[in-house]
């Protein structure tokens, strides 16, 4: 019982720090973009390197742990998949808006794109000639 308690903790850990490093690597790919183009500063650069390698090394360091002693279970398998699909439950719930609450995470996260890749520098923004065929 106890061991597999830890597989499964194991598991909920590398789940997160995988979700955790998808989204830093995601974010310095964003921010390199950004540097190139001259429209945001390369301390953007090092907090998604930071945000990206250090659950890498985390995972690592919790794997090389956990496969001397145990190897893999069906319970560190279902923890490995348990944070992914918490991450699409919430997702799926509705915002008070009666939308649901990804379509308000990707909403912010490409208005957040946006701002760093500097879409919308030259025009001053698109509010103003929204579905007049502006920036977008």
């Amino acid at each position: 019982m106890t061991e597999g308690l830890t597989d499964l903790t194991v598991g909920l850990l590398l789940g997160g720090l995988g979700v955790s490093a998808c989204w830093g690597l995601f974010w310095l790919a964003i921010s390199l973009t950004g540097v190139s183009r001259r429209t945001c500063s390369g301390a953007v650069v090092q907090k998604s390197v930071l945000a990206g390698l250090l659950p890498l090394v985390l995972m690592a360091a919790l794997i090389w742990w956990y496969e001397g002693r145990h190897g893999f279970t069906p319970a560190l398998g279902a923890g490995l998949l348990a944070m992914p699909i918490v991450l699409v439950g919430f997702a799926l719930r509705q915002g008070p808006d009666g939308q649901r609450a990804g379509i308000h995470m990707v909403e912010g996260v490409r208005h957040l794109m946006h701002e760093l890749l500097g879409k919308h520098h030259g025009c001053g923004g698109c509010d103003h000639e929204e579905g007049r065929g502006g920036c977008e």
